[in-house]
């Protein structure tokens, strides 16, 4: 069994592997001075004991935790964390590119306020972007919905699972426009692969609470893409210091259900 110390010399080892010689990423502001217990605690338990387990690798642990910061518009912990994700290999364009696919779950303030952290971290650090420009305005809105469809059950199953009983109602109009732009636009651009959107989605969802038919659906499309049960576990752990307990282990029995629904033992 490791001694206390051990767990901090693995956090320490792992924040420097963030940090590449910049010493802000040591320091927690307030934290640092008003309770250096809760320090010592944080640097055992999140860095030397979640960010180091071996179920998620280090790029998608950064993309959790850049969607979980997005969705609860953490701005000075995303900065930070923009700044390690891309110290450990994420790419630029990877990094706008979640919060492009976090846009129709966390809602536009939150993504532009990320997308200006972004923009200054890029100019800070000389970095010269190009924007991925995919998205063709000369399909028409019936052409746009049947890519949405299509990109749906590519990527969550079946559409006709759970049906809107009323097919003239305001919610189906708003499923319709889920499915041509979030679907239809976003799921089917390049920059993240099917599995990290899908990690990326999950962990927004998880730190704001949803834990009805939409993370059940969530997590049977991440199964889907390719997502391993041990995976989806992981990103649950990965949030627990980031979006709560109570929510991680409410999501990480909402997914052992669907695991035992699909004969999965994890």
């Amino acid at each position: 069994m490791e001694s206390l110390n051990e767990r901090f010399e693995k956090g320490q080892n792992m924040r420097s592997l963030m940090a590449q010689g910049d010493p802000s990423h040591y320091t927690l502001p307030g934290i640092d001075q008003l309770a250096p217990d809760l320090k010592r605690i944080i640097n055992e338990a999140l860095f030397g004991q979640i960010w180091a387990r071996p179920g998620l690798d280090s790029k998608h642990r950064c993309m959790v935790t850049i969607s979980a910061l997005t969705a609860q518009g953490q701005l000075p912990l995303l900065r930070r964390h923009i700044e390690r994700g891309l110290n450990l290999g994420l790419t630029p364009k990877q990094v706008v590119e979640v919060f492009v696919q976090l846009t129709f779950y966390v809602g536009v303030p939150a993504v532009e306020a990320a997308m200006r952290t972004t923009k200054d971290i890029f100019e800070e650090r000389g970095l010269v972007f190009t924007p991925t420009q995919v998205y063709d305005t000369g399909l028409s809105a019936d052409e746009l919905y049947e890519i949405g469809k299509k990109s749906f059950e590519e990527h969550i199953g079946e559409s006709s699972l759970y049906p809107i009983e009323d097919t003239d109602s305001i919610e189906m109009e708003l499923g319709r426009l889920i499915d041509e732009y979030l679907w239809g636009a976003i799921y089917t651009r390049p920059d993240l692969d099917p599995q990290s959107r899908a990690i990326c989605a999950l962990s927004a969802m998880t730190v704001l609470g949803q834990y009805d038919r939409q993370i059940r659906r969530r997590i049977e499309g991440a199964l889907k893409v390719g997502v391993t049960p041990q995976q989806i576990m992981e990103v649950f752990v990965h949030l627990i210091l980031y979006g709560g307990y109570i929510n991680s282990r409410t999501a990480m029995r909402v997914a052992r259900s669907v695991f035992t629904e699909q004969g999965i033992n994890a």
